[in-house]
């Protein structure tokens, strides 16, 4: 039987990554690091949004975030506000959800095959050229601190704004038994950011045969970064691979050889 590979991005974009893989002929399951809340402060995530226009730059940092701002937004987006999407599916979503958002300069960086200047240090020489002095940083709680650096470095005031909220997702029992049904024929797994790492671990902690099964099998990580962090927990076998069903299935027939 072949190994199951474990999908840990969290939301809809997981939940198609597990199904593109078991539609490719490889078994999959979806385990999202974390669940998607609301902001944790929804009377001012809504009062910063009403008063984008105090800002010359918002960043948008995921499909959610997009996803999130729209349903935060109370007005079109204004001209004067220009938007950035870290990635081509943020920037799709943002394109499609955001009012206003077409009459807007939006930056995003074109897609390439260079795995350690993608998302955040791919958009970067977009907004080092564009030299933002307000910038609105449109995420969860956390994430993207290095982007928030290197512009704050640049002489830029950064605002973060939590429009949604991350929980640590919790497997019910039954999910959890076919965790450990899968793991006795080999698991795999895929991993989408740094913050996952850690959550993974916690979340399987009531299961260690398990979290032990998942360390020593492959995991493929979607940025250099990400597979710093598996090493560092104690996965052995880590290799960097877009988060794409058919990169992933040839990742792992080109591990098995």
């Amino acid at each position: 039987m072949a190994r199951t590979v474990l999908v840990t991005r969290p939301g809809e974009a997981g939940r198609e990554l597990a199904a593109a893989l078991v539609a490719a002929g490889q078994p999959a399951l979806w385990l999202p690091a974390f669940e998607f809340g609301p902001p944790p402060d929804e009377a001012l995530a809504r009062a910063l949004l009403a008063d984008v226009d105090a800002f010359d730059l918002a960043i948008v940092v995921s499909p959610q975030a997009a996803r999130a701002t729209a349903a935060l937004l109370a007005r079109p987006w204004p001209a004067g506000t220009a938007i950035a999407a870290v990635g081509a599916g943020t920037e799709a979503v943002v394109r499609a959800a955001v009012a206003g958002a077409a009459q807007v300069r939006l930056l995003a960086p074109p897609d390439a095959g260079d795995m350690t200047r993608a998302g955040s240090e791919a958009l970067w020489p977009l907004l080092e050229s564009l030299r933002p002095s307000r910038v609105l940083l449109l995420r969860a709680q956390g994430g993207r601190e290095w982007l928030a650096e290197q512009l704050v470095a640049a002489g830029a005031a950064v605002t973060p704004l939590a429009v949604y909220s991350r929980r640590p997702f919790v497997p019910d029992t039954a999910l959890r038994a076919r965790l450990a049904e899968a793991a006795a024929a080999g698991l795999a797994s895929v991993v989408s950011s740094s913050d996952a790492v850690g959550a993974l671990a916690a979340m399987l902690a009531p299961q260690p045969e398990l979290l032990r099964a998942l360390q020593a099998a492959p995991a493929l990580a979607a940025h250099p970064r990400i597979a710093e962090r598996l090493r560092a927990a104690g996965f052995a076998r880590v290799a960097v691979c877009p988060a794409q069903a058919e990169a992933i299935v040839k990742s792992l027939r080109e591990g098995d050889r």
